[in-house]
């Protein structure tokens, strides 16, 4: 019986184990302003087939991931547009995409990562090298 009780607590556990508890990376839009004209926000919309989170960001686990994002409609065009790309997620690390337009004429562009940053409260929990 106690091995039953115990089993079910560390199933019930596994279960509400959040995105957080374990070494994690954030996929966000790049909302920064840009010097250049042909660099514009994307919302991230999925990575793996996941839909993102709330506030346009997805928390992951490291390792390649498939992400797709939408760049909303702009100026003469009427609808969004769609691109998925690989991005190989580093731990505890925040990428910043955007979408770097071909030219302002067309709905041709490519997901670009703008920047990246370590996200120190996760090199510290799991004592990654450069935790501060």
């Amino acid at each position: 019986m106690n091995r039953l009780l115990a089993a079910l607590m560390l199933a019930a556990t596994a279960a509400v184990a959040g995105p957080y508890d374990q070494v994690y990376s954030i996929i966000t839009t790049d909302r920064a302003p840009a010097p250049d004209k042909d660099l514009r926000p994307v919302i991230v919309n999925r990575v793996d087939g996941e839909n993102a989170m709330p506030g346009n960001q997805a928390v992951v686990p490291p390792g390649l991931r498939k992400v797709t994002v939408d760049l909303p409609p702009r100026n003469g065009f009427k609808l969004a547009t769609q691109h998925t790309f690989d991005l190989d997620v580093k731990p505890c690390t925040r990428y910043h995409i955007a979408a770097k337009l071909e030219s302002a004429a067309t709905q041709k562009w490519a997901p670009v990562v703008r920047s990246t940053e370590p996200i120190g409260e996760c090199r510290s929990r799991f004592k990654l090298a450069g935790a501060k």
